[in-house]
């Protein structure tokens, strides 16, 4: 999938009103917009990767929230993503990594994709995706 052929011209932050900026460019823009209309509980930093992080369970990008047991330390949220996605890729990987720091706190008995996540994440996607 790339993003000539996304093919939903709802889609303004992938082919829409940014579509002449580039892929770096889109990327700080939707962070940009991100923190400051859904902040999370710690700060957010994101890395795009070029190695294989990959993994079967998580093909396209991951979250953790780093030192989370060392007390005292600075805590914050890490999202990956892999750089080799295209751009339609990344991006969604980006909304629902983002998800995952705001319903950090939900998560219990391993269920990190619950009704609430589910609800943020459309939230998200109607605010980024369709007009």
């Amino acid at each position: 999938m790339t993003d000539s052929n996304w093919g939903d011209p709802r889609a303004k932050y992938i082919i829409g009103q940014p579509q002449n900026l580039t892929v770096d460019q889109k990327f700080r823009l939707i962070l940009k917009l991100l923190r400051k209309d859904f902040p999370c509980e710690y700060p957010v930093k994101v890395r795009r990767l070029i190695y294989p992080f990959a993994t079967d369970k998580a093909p396209w990008g991951d979250c953790g929230l780093v030192n989370e047991y060392k007390p005292g330390a600075e805590k914050y949220f890490l999202i990956r993503l892999a750089k080799k996605a295209d751009w339609c890729r990344q991006f969604e990987t980006l909304l629902h990594e983002w998800t995952h720091c705001l319903t950090w706190h939900l998560v219990g008995n391993g269920k990190d994709h619950c009704d609430s996540f589910a609800r943020r994440f459309g939230v998200l996607y109607r605010q980024y995706i369709e007009d």
